[in-house]
C-alpha cells in the first residue's frame, strides 16, 4: 500500500540552486500537499456522518489539485446500480440519486468500474477508447477527466473522478497517485460511516421494537441506554475481549438477572467446546461444567446444532433427559436460555442464561432481547479476528505521521529527508528492496550514453526469469513465494560484483546491469554462476524448494540508443533459453528478434485460420485391447492453411495456448468431430463409436462450458453419450469450485470425462477421488518400449489397479510396438491407442477401413 509520501512530488535536487522565493514557493506546495493528505487520512477517522463526508472530501481533493468538476459515485455490485452520492460540475447537473448500471454503459466511469484500475483520459485516450468503442460520448465533453476506483475486499465499490473544460487544466501522472492514494482512506472512512450508519438504523429499529414489548416492564429508556452501549462497544476494537464480554454481561445484567451467565464457542476443526466468559453461582459448577469438552448431548449443543434459540424450563429439561437427548443436568437449573452466536451463516458458539431460583424464570421477550445483543457478541468475536492486522497497520502508519511531523520542525532536514524517502520509494521494490524498473532504466540508459561517448565502456544485461516458480506459489501459497523472491533477491545481490546493479522487473523477473566489462567471459561467469545457485534447492518454510532460471545476455552495441529496445532483446534471448530447455542462458543475436516477429506473424495467420475455419480433425482410433475392435476416436487439430500450407501441431499449439486461441480451435475441432460421428452413423449404421476431444484448461475455468458444448451436440445431433472431453491436470489445481461444477454438470448431460497424460502432473490421490472423472489416460512417456522397463511397468500397473478401485476405465497412449500392446493387456489395461494400431487420419480415410474395423 502506498503511504502519504508515496503520492507527494520530490523536489529536484536543482531545485536547490534556484532563487530562495522560488524555493520557498515549490517547499510551501509540497508542505500544502503534505497537509491536505494528512488531513484526508485524518478525515477517515474524524469524520461524523455521511452528510457532510463528501464535501469534506471534496474540500480535501480541492486543496492538492484542480477538482472543480468533482463527482462520487458508488457501485452495488449485487443490485446492479450506482448511486450518486455527490456531485459538482461547471457543466452538467445530474440528481443525486440511485441509478440503474445501464445508465452509465458506455462512460468512462463504467469503465473505470469493469477495469478496476485508475483511467487518466486525455483527449487522445478518449479517442482510443472510442474507437475501441470501449467507451462513448456521454454528456458535456472535456478536456480532461480523471477518475479511479474506490477498492474494498478486492472489490470495486465506486468511483472518484475529477473532469477538466478548460485546456489550461491538465491532469498528469502525479494527481492520478494523489487522487488513487487519496481512495484508500476514502474507502475506509466510507465502509466505517455506512457501517456506523446501517448499525444505528439497525439498533434504532430493533430498539423500537424492543421497547413495545417491554413497556410493561417500565425499562424502555435502560433499554435502549444498553443496547448503545453493546453496540458501540462492538464497534470499539481497542478493548480487549475478555473485557468487552464482562461489560456485555454487565448491561445484560441490567436488563435481564445474568447472575447465571456463560458465552461457549464451537471449534469446527476440533469439534470442541470451549468456554470464553463465564459467571455462576454454583461453586461445584464452577469446577466441573466449564471445562473445554468435545462436542456431546448437553443443553449448550442443543444450541450449537440447531442454531435456534433453546427456552426451557425444569419440566423441559427433565422431559430432555429421559428422552436420551441430553445428559442428566448437573445442577437443579430452574430456567435455561440459550441463543446461538452466528456471523455470515456459521455458528460460533452459544450465549447462555440459567436460573437456580423458583422465582426467577426466562421469557421469550427476555429471548427476543439476548437474540439481538448476540448478533453483536458474534460481530465482535468475528471481528477481533480480522482487525488486528488492521489496528496494527493504522498504528504503523500514525506512528510514520507522527516521525513526519516531528521532522517538519526542522524545515531543511524535512526537505532532505522527505526528497530521500520519496526517492527510495520511487526506485524500490517494496517486496525485495531492490532497484525497480524505473531504476533500472535510468541506469541503463546512463550505460548507453556512456558507451556513446567512450567506446571502450563495455557492459552487458543478464534477464533472469524463474523457472518453476508459479509451481511454488499454487503449491506452497503467495507468502512462499514472496518469501522465495526475497531470498533469491539477496542472493543474487551477493553473487554480482560491487559495480554491477541487481532490479527486479516485477512477478518473478529479475535483470542485472553487468559494467565495466574487461571481456565478454566476465557476464558468462556471473550467468553461469547465478544458473548454478538457482539449481540448488531453497528451503522454504521447512520445505525444499527446487526453482531453476533462464537467463538472457544482451552485450552493448552501437545500434542500441534506448534502454527499452535492449531490454526487449534481453527478454527475447531470455525465452529462447526457456525454449532450449530451462536452467541455462543464451546470448542475444539477431535470429531470435526474427523469430519473435515470426511469432507474431504466425499469431495474425491463427487469427484468420480461426476465423475461416481452417482447423481441422484427424482422427486416431481408439481400440479394446483384447481383440483391437475399434470403439471410438480422438480427435487432434491439424492446420491446413491457406496461406502456410500443412502446419504440425507443435509450431501453432504452444502459440494458440499462449494468446488463448486455442478455446476457438477446440469448440472448431469438436463441432466437426461430432458432425463427423454423425456422419458415420448416418452412412454405416455405427452407433457404438464416441469421439473424444481435447480441450485446454481455460475451458473448465469458464461457466459457460457446459452450455457451450450441449449447444454443439443439439446443433450437431450427436448423442451426449458418444462425445468425451479430455483435460490435464493442471485444470484440476487451479479455480477448483468452478471446474468441479463444469464436471459435474457435463456427467449430468451424459458426457464422460477423460483424464489425459496422467502420471505426468501432480497426479494427487485427492482429486481422483473428488472429481468425477471416467478414464485415466496412461501418458506415453511411460508406455514407450514399456517391456524393456521395469520401472515404468510397476507404474502403470499401479495406475490401471488405481483406475480399477475408483471405476475408472484406462487408456495406454502412444502404443508403437505389439510387445507393448500385450504387457498393457496382460496387466489389466482396458483400451489403447498408437502408431501400432493407427495413426492419426483425416475423417474421409477413416470411413474407408470402418465397416472392417468395427
Amino acid at each position: 500500500m502506498k503511504t502519504l509520501t508515496d503520492s507527494l512530488e520530490p523536489l529536484d535536487a536543482s531545485d536547490l540552486t534556484k532563487d530562495p522565493m522560488v524555493l520557498l514557493q515549490q517547499h510551501q506546495k509540497l508542505q500544502d500537499r503534505y497537509t491536505a493528505l494528512f488531513k484526508l487520512n485524518q478525515l477517515s477517522t474524524d469524520c461524523a456522518n455521511l452528510d457532510t463526508f463528501f464535501t469534506q472530501v471534496h474540500q480535501s481533493i480541492a486543496s492538492i489539485m484542480s477538482a472543480n468538476n468533482f463527482y462520487i459515485v458508488l457501485y452495488d455490485q449485487t443490485l446492479a446500480t450506482m448511486e450518486l452520492v455527490y456531485h459538482v460540475d461547471e457543466k452538467d447537473e445530474m440528481e443525486k440519486r440511485i441509478y440503474p448500471i445501464d445508465d452509465f454503459k458506455g462512460s468512462m466511469t463504467n469503465y473505470v468500474i469493469d477495469t478496476g484500475r485508475a483511467l487518466l483520459a486525455t483527449p487522445e485516450v478518449i479517442k482510443q477508447l472510442e474507437q475501441e468503442q470501449k467507451i462513448k460520448a456521454i454528456g458535456t465533453a472535456g478536456v480532461d477527466w480523471l477518475g479511479v476506483p474506490l477498492i474494498h475486499d478486492g472489490f470495486v465499490i465506486g468511483v472518484m473522478a475529477v473532469q477538466s473544460y478548460s485546456t489550461g487544466v491538465r491532469y498528469q501522472v502525479s494527481e492520478c497517485d494523489l487522487l488513487s492514494f487519496a481512495a484508500q482512506h476514502i474507502v475506509t472512512a466510507l465502509i466505517r460511516l455506512q457501517d456506523r450508519k446501517r448499525l444505528q438504523s439497525a439498533v434504532d429499529a430493533r430498539t423500537r421494537e424492543l421497547m413495545q414489548q417491554i413497556r410493561d416492564r417500565e425499562k424502555s429508556e435502560l433499554l435502549q441506554e444498553s443496547l448503545y452501549r453493546i453496540s458501540e462497544l462492538t464497534n470499539d476494537a481497542n478493548i480487549a475481549i475478555d473485557t468487552f464480554y464482562n461489560m456485555v454481561h454487565n448491561i445484560i445484567g441490567q436488563l435481564i438477572n445474568a447472575e447465571n451467565f456463560y458465552i461457549a464457542k464451537y471449534d469446527n476443526t476440533t469439534d470442541e467446546i470451549y468456554f470464553s466468559y463465564y459467571l455462576d453461582q454454583s461453586p461445584e459448577h464452577l469446577i466441573t461444567a466449564f471445562e473445554p469438552r468435545k462436542l456431546g448431548k448437553g443443553l449448550t449443543e442443543l444450541v450449537l446444532n440447531s442454531a435456534e434459540t433453546v427456552l426451557l424450563d425444569r419440566a423441559q429439561i427433565l422431559k430432555l433427559y429421559q428422552d436420551n437427548k441430553v445428559v442428566k443436568p448437573r445442577t437443579k437449573v430452574v430456567s435455561w436460555l440459550g441463543v446461538p452466536l452466528i456471523h455470515s451463516g456459521e455458528v460460533l458458539g452459544a450465549m447462555v442464561l440459567q436460573s437456580y431460583q423458583q422465582s426467577i424464570y426466562f421469557t421469550e421477550q427476555d429471548a427476543e432481547l439476548l437474540r439481538f445483543v448476540s448478533q453483536h457478541v458474534a460481530s465482535a468475536i468475528k471481528r477481533r479476528e480480522t482487525t488486528d492486522y488492521e489496528r496494527k497497520a493504522h498504528e504503523l502508519l500514525e506512528h510514520q505521521v507522527k516521525l513526519r511531523t516531528v521532522a517538519l520542525e526542522d524545515e531543511i532536514k524535512q526537505r532532505k529527508d522527505a526528497e530521500e524517502k520519496l526517492k527510495h520509494a520511487a526506485s524500490h521494490d517494496i517486496l525485495t528492496g531492490l532497484p525497480n524498473r524505473a531504476v533500472f532504466i535510468d541506469l541503463l540508459n546512463h550505460a548507453i550514453a556512456c558507451n556513446k561517448r567512450r567506446p571502450t565502456f563495455k557492459f552487458a544485461i543478464l534477464f533472469l526469469d524463474l523457472d518453476r516458480f508459479k509451481v511454488v506459489n499454487d503449491s506452497l501459497g503467495h507468502h512462499a513465494g514472496d518469501i522465495l523472491l526475497k531470498e533469491i533477491a539477496a542472493a543474487l545481490t551477493d553473487i554480482v560484483r560491487d559495480q554491477d546493479t541487481v532490479a527486479r522487473l516485477g512477478g518473478d523477473e529479475f535483470v542485472i546491469l553487468v559494467e565495466y566489462l574487461d571481456s565478454k567471459d566476465e557476464a558468462y561467469d556471473i550467468a553461469k554462476r547465478i544458473t548454478q545457485l538457482l539449481s540448488s534447492p531453497f528451503t522454504i518454510e521447512n520445505q525444499s524448494v527446487f526453482i531453476g532460471t533462464s537467463i538472457g545476455v544482451l552485450f552493448n552495441n552501437e545500434r542500441y540508443d534506448s534502454a527499452d529496445i535492449m531490454l526487449r532483446d534481453a527478454d527475447t534471448a531470455m525465452y529462447h533459453a526457456k525454449d532450449k530447455g530451462k536452467g541455462r542462458y543464451e546470448v542475444f543475436d539477431s535470429s531470435m528478434h526474427k523469430k519473435v516477429q515470426n511469432a507474431l506473424s504466425l499469431e495474425t495467420d491463427i487469427r484468420a485460420a480461426v476465423t475461416n475455419s481452417e482447423f481441422e480433425p484427424y482422427f486416431q482410433p481408439i481400440v479394446q485391447l483384447a481383440g483391437e475392435k475399434i470403439i471410438g476416436f480422438e480427435a487432434l487439430a491439424r492446420w491446413k492453411s491457406s496461406k502456410r500450407g500443412f502446419v504440425f501441431p507443435n509450431d501453432f499449439i504452444p502459440l494458440a495456448e499462449e494468446t488463448n486461441l486455442v478455446m476457438a480451435i477446440d469448440m472448431q475441432i469438436l463441432e466437426k468431430s461430432c458432425r463427423q460421428l454423425k456422419l458415420w452413423q448416418e452412412r454405416l449404421n455405427l452407433e457404438h463409436l464416441y469421439v473424444s476431444c481435447n480441450l485446454y484448461c481455460n475451458h473448465f475455468f469458464s461457466l459457460s462450458l457446459p452450455q457451450d458444448i450441449q449447444t454443439i451436440i443439439d446443433k450437431t445431433g450427436v448423442q451426449p453419450h458418444q462425445v468425451r472431453v479430455e483435460l490435464t491436470e493442471r485444470a484440476l489445481l487451479e479455480n477448483n469450485a468452478v471446474v468441479l461444477d463444469n464436471m459435474r454438470a457435463l456427467k449430468k448431460m451424459g458426457v464422460k470425462i477423460l483424464l489425459d497424460d496422467f502420471g505426468t502432473g501432480y497426479s494427487s490421490l485427492s482429486y481422483l477421488h473428488r472429481f468425477p472423472m471416467d478414464v485415466l489416460k496412461i501418458d506415453r512417456s511411460f508406455i514407450e518400449n514399456v517391456h524393456e522397463k521395469g520401472n515404468h511397468q510397476a507404474i502403470i500397473k499401479t495406475i490401471i489397479d488405481l483406475a480399477a478401485n475408483l471405476n475408472m476405465a484406462t487408456v495406454g497412449e502412444g502404443i508403437e510396438n505389439q510387445a507393448d500392446a500385450k504387457l498393457l493387456t496382460q496387466m489389466g489395461c482396458i483400451y489403447g491407442q498408437g502408431y501400432y494400431f493407427y495413426k492419426p487420419l483425416p475423417g474421409e480415410e477413416i470411413e474407408k477401413f470402418l465397416l472392417n474395423k468395427c
